[in-house]
């Protein structure tokens, strides 16, 4: 597969066509890589895209219309490849259509295009799926970054923190956290991910107080935190939720559900911006 760069005088951005994946996220005057390599010793995802499912059903099927449909853990779009139909300095647009292999797994017809916007140190990412049928499309969404942890390799892993712009409050290995601005990282923190449901405010940052990334989330409806014991931590929007428990229920119905009309398209965004 190919994979496309843009890039300014400050940072490069390299996309992949496997997966729509960004490879790369560097400073290009400090040398900082703050994207995950894909490590599989650890994890070999880097920022897969969710779609049509945000981790697993209770019992891994979709229920669709009456018939059930077997997808992988987080949908198909982490595994498929997509195509670059614009690629220019400052952005790049990656497709991904409904095919035979898809069409097995969730039986829509769509679009998505996934638009990398760099301005800055900032890169936007907009998602546009357009819904290809004759009657409304269900579908679960969600983002799944992950960023190196440490990115400066002159420091470790405990010299991290996740930082808040609002108070937040969250379970933690069964212990309510409340009002919490600053979460020190220790490889035990994340081993279990942390899922915030409405979190407050729009921004997160991951840090060890000189350099990091900012996150906004402000689009999405839940925000969760994961990093088993590696050398890295995602940080995930999602609009939808895998099952906590036992759910019964059709796909169409479950929660955080999202609907597109016919022939309608929807967009959501989120940014990534690096110091």
């Amino acid at each position: 597969m190919s994979s496309y760069i843009i890039q300014n005088e400050k940072v490069l951005v390299e996309v992949d066509e496997h997966a729509s994946e960004i490879h790369s996220f560097k400073d290009l005057e400090t040398g900082i890589e703050y994207m995950w390599n894909g490590n599989p010793a650890y994890w070999s995802g880097r920022n897969p895209t969710l779609f049509p499912m945000v981790g697993s059903t209770y019992d891994k099927l979709l229920h669709i219309k009456g018939k059930t449909y077997a997808t992988g853990n987080h949908g198909f779009a982490r595994h498929s490849d997509f195509t670059c139909v614009k690629h220019d300095d400052h952005e790049i647009v990656m497709e991904l259509k409904d095919s035979e292999e898809t069409l097995k797994q969730y039986p829509y017809h769509f679009t998505m295009d996934i638009h990398y916007v760099l301005q800055d140190r900032t890169l936007t990412i907009t998602y546009d799926i357009t819904n290809e049928n004759e009657e409304g499309m269900p579908f679960h969404f969600g983002l799944h970054p992950a960023f190196n942890v440490p990115m400066d390799q002159t420091k470790k892993y405990e010299d991290y923190q996740l930082v808040f712009d609002t108070p937040q409050n969250f379970l933690w290995k069964k212990t309510v956290m409340k009002d919490e601005t600053v979460l020190k990282l220790n490889p035990d923190v994340l081993a279990d991910t942390i899922i915030i449901h409405h979190p407050h405010g729009t921004k997160v940052s991951l840090t060890d107080g000189t350099h990091g990334v900012t996150v906004d989330y402000s689009a999405f409806e839940w925000l969760a935190f994961w990093s088993p014991h590696a050398p890295f931590v995602c940080i995930e929007p999602w609009l939808s939720h895998a099952d906590y428990g036992r759910v019964d229920t059709s796909y169409d119905k479950r929660d955080g559900t999202h609907f597109i009309e016919e022939h309608d398209t929807f967009h959501v965004s989120y940014s990534v911006t690096v110091k």
